[in-house]
């Protein structure tokens, strides 16, 4: 029995072209039982929703543990200034951290968002992920530039990765970035990962001349950390093509960030592994390094793209519509038809949830979204969202 009939301006699906004046018809297990323009039900008027229904947002890369740091963090510092900073300001009681993550929790799902991939140092999202209405997919992040720490590293994630798993919460364990992990770190990680894997890629210049000269701001960084350079050897190559070698190539890999990531450096990436996904998080990095990467370069490349909001230590808000504002504020060519697919199928696609998130398809649930206020499908700074079904 239809519970429910939907009609708008512009019905975006997520995988098929959006259909002007498209409609939706809800059954009473909330599952989509009709897709279409002329859809009548006897008795039955339809609400209609000005601007756009779209699938619900999906965050594909979140640091939830981090949200007590919010205002904290000084902005425009570049990376090596804002992990310096992030080091000294982490330290807080359990109860701020856990109030933190739980405020974090409610502003996303408020925010139309209903999946996230989610970074973990530790298990203090353990229980808000348990009760949670959105779907985590929890990261293990692993760090240790010391080749002799590479064991417990990765000691220590397998028991973090341990207790999220036994409570039925999906998990995987992952390096932190080109800069904090040893080659042997990184071929640790590619033996004991069987799942999605992601790592934070060229988010700052500095990471390129570590691996290209062995020098720039992140070498001075990891040298004040008093950490030895000399058992890191230069490639005198970009990161990216440096790194991707050690990393299983046949597994989901998200690269996030990006800031500094080249024309060249896709084209070589994507013939190196066969499953990327490239995740943008503009807000972040107007945050930490003032600049924004070259969105339009990989749209032109055809590569999969994603959507995530960082951390509340480097950004002010967990919006995910808010993200999709600042890339069309500044690249305006790129579509909102575009940028809807990376904030939905794409993100479920990269997290193994295609089959229950990320698009509107008969027969799957319903996690729908308005997104109010765009003019001509385009989307405006006023322009907010509202949780139709979930």
């Amino acid at each position: 029995m239809i519970k429910r009939l939907l009609k708008t301006d512009w019905l975006f699906t997520g995988k098929e072209a959006p259909l002007k004046k498209g409609m939706l018809a809800i059954d009473e297990n909330n599952t989509i039982a009709d897709i279409g323009v002329d859809i009548e039900i006897d008795g039955m008027e339809f609400e209609y929703f000005k601007g756009a229904l779209c699938p619900s947002f999906v965050n594909a890369h979140c640091h939830l543990e981090l949200s007590h740091l919010k205002g904290k963090i000084s902005e425009g510092k570049q990376l090596d200034g804002f992990i310096k900073e992030l080091q000294q300001e982490r330290t807080a009681s359990d109860e701020e951290i856990q109030a933190a993550i739980t405020n974090a929790d409610q502003q996303m799902l408020m925010n139309g968002i209903i999946a996230v991939g989610d970074i973990s140092n530790g298990i203090s999202s353990l229980q808000q992920k348990k009760k949670s209405k959105m779907h985590y997919h929890t990261f293990v992040e692993l760090f240790a530039f010391d080749p002799d720490q590479a064991e417990n590293s990765l000691s220590h994630g397998k028991n973090i990765y341990t207790q999220y798993t036994k409570e039925g919460l999906p998990a995987s364990i992952v390096p932190h970035s080109p800069y904090s992990v040893s080659e042997k770190l990184f071929n640790a990680i590619s033996l004991v990962n069987d799942g999605p894997m992601c790592i934070h890629n060229q988010e700052t210049e500095a990471e390129n001349a570590l691996y290209q000269l062995k020098e720039g701001r992140i070498a001075e960084m990891l040298t004040s950390f008093g950490l030895q350079l000399e058992q890191f050897s230069a490639s005198q190559k970009n990161s990216l093509a440096s790194y991707l070698p050690l990393l299983r190539s046949n597994k989901p890999l998200q690269l996030v960030h990006n800031t500094f990531t080249s024309f060249t450096d896709i084209q070589v990436a994507e013939e190196m592994h066969s499953d990327l996904y490239w995740c943008f998080c503009p807000k972040a990095n107007q945050y930490i390094e003032r600049r924004l990467p070259n969105i339009p370069q990989f749209v032109k490349s055809g590569v999969k793209c994603t959507l995530g909001t960082d951390s509340l230590a480097s950004n002010h808000t967990l919006s995910i519509l808010e993200e999709m504002k600042c890339i069309q504020k500044a690249y305006p060519t790129i579509s909102l038809e575009t940028l809807i697919q990376w904030a939905t199928v794409n993100g479920a696609e990269f997290l193994g949830i295609e089959k229950e998130y990320g698009s509107i398809e008969l027969g799957k649930k319903a996690n729908v979204i308005a997104l109010s206020r765009l003019k001509e499908k385009v989307i405006r700074q006023d322009c907010d969202v509202e949780i139709v079904c979930a």
